[in-house]
């Protein structure tokens, strides 16, 4: 009998829960419906976010694309900058050593002259004293021929 009874009782619970229960439906779907439509929401301003940022991800690789290609023009101009520069200095090395060497060469034109001319002043200055000690001397012909044949060796050995 206990049996009956638990089922009587669980039944009368039953009838008592259906009979709130349409009270209860009504807002319960109002609040399943309130979740739902701020599911859609969430979804909706998830998709909207992931469309900006597929937005901002192409915009961010056009400019680091443009960014890239800048790039890549300054420093090809920086290898045409630097070749020009580089011809630049070899040609100004270049007309800098003609001038030094066509400097040196007219220096050493000009020494050797002034050598020519001392060696010149200093045999002219040997002939003269070689002359004077054959004539102050007025000594034998053979004696003469061998002070000429040294002031001519002492000449020959300065020149």
């Amino acid at each position: 009998m206990a049996a009956y009874l638990a089922e009587v009782f669980g039944f009368l619970l039953l009838g008592v829960f259906v009979y709130r229960f349409r009270y209860a439906w009504p807002w319960l779907r109002q609040q399943m419906n309130k979740q739902a439509d701020s599911i859609r929401s969430s979804l909706s301003s998830a998709d909207a976010a992931f469309e900006s940022g597929q937005r901002m991800l192409a915009e961010a690789r056009a400019a680091l694309e443009a960014a890239h290609s800048d790039a890549t023009a300054i420093i090809e101009r920086a290898h045409e900058t630097s070749a020009q520069l580089l011809l630049d200095g070899e040609h100004r090395g270049r007309e800098q050593y003609d001038r030094l060497v066509t400097s040196a060469a007219a220096e050493g034109d000009f020494e050797r002259h002034r050598a020519q001319e001392e060696v010149t002043r200093q045999v002219g200055a040997i002939v003269m004293a070689a002359t004077e000690v054959v004539v102050a001397a007025e000594i034998d012909a053979s004696l003469q021929r061998a002070f000429i044949g040294e002031t001519i060796d002492a000449a020959e050995a300065m020149a």
